[in-house]
């Protein structure tokens, strides 16, 4: 068990407000350069109490990436079992709140590459079975080869992430959260009615593994 799992309300309020405040240090300025005593004033409490609760850094880093990968994989499970409410206002401010778990994500990526691979490995794992969960309640197509189409669609999604300060720049967007928004409507419409309007591109480049799996 790691440090801080159990305690008082109080002290479950604390680590909330540590662990978010961690959040967005390590998303602005990279996990390498955050402090503990900079977590801790940010959060508005003292740096002995970061590490009452989390031990270390490390122990907080690992605290933030589990918050962010369940935040991730519970929304993704509301998309498919309805219960996320999709209207605009409702898709805007999810945006607006994901955005520090965005530049987490972005940083952790390409800051470190053990902690890259770590965090690449759970989202890739989260991606399959989100897939699975949504074959099963019959929202996704089927598909020969479920391993590539994840990690197609993770690295999909994470190009958005990691080339979001791209994206603003050329459609001249200030907030992240609208620039988030703005592609989001074009991705939706590739991944439901499909861009090419024939097959001639996917029977072009069929491989072996998805043809014996199709077979």
């Amino acid at each position: 068990m790691r440090p801080g799992r159990a305690g008082a309300p109080d002290d479950l309020t604390a680590r909330a407000r540590i662990r978010d405040a961690a959040l967005h240090r390590f998303g602005e300025i990279g996990f390498k350069a955050a402090t503990v005593r900079g977590i801790a004033e940010r959060a508005g409490v003292s740096a002995a109490l970061v590490v009452h609760h989390f031990g270390s850094k490390e122990g907080l880093r690992e605290a933030v990436e589990d918050h962010v990968m369940d935040r991730i994989a519970g929304d993704a499970l509301a998309a498919l079992n309805g219960t996320l409410s999709l209207d605009d206002s409702s898709m805007r401010k999810t945006a607006q709140d994901y955005a520090p778990a965005m530049a987490y994500v972005a940083r952790a990526l390409t800051e470190d590459a053990e902690v890259g691979r770590s965090l690449y490995d759970r989202m890739f794992h989260e991606t399959l079975a989100y897939f699975a969960a949504g074959e099963e309640a019959g929202v996704i197509r089927p598909c020969a080869d479920p391993e590539g189409r994840a990690a197609a669609m993770l690295n999909a999604d994470l190009g958005q992430t990691l080339l979001l300060h791209h994206t603003q720049r050329v459609l001249e967007i200030t907030d992240p959260a609208e620039a988030t928004l703005r592609v989001a409507g074009p991705v939706l419409d590739a991944y439901t009615d499909g861009l090419f309007t024939d097959a001639r591109f996917r029977d072009a480049i069929k491989t072996p593994h998805t043809e014996e799996k199709s077979s």
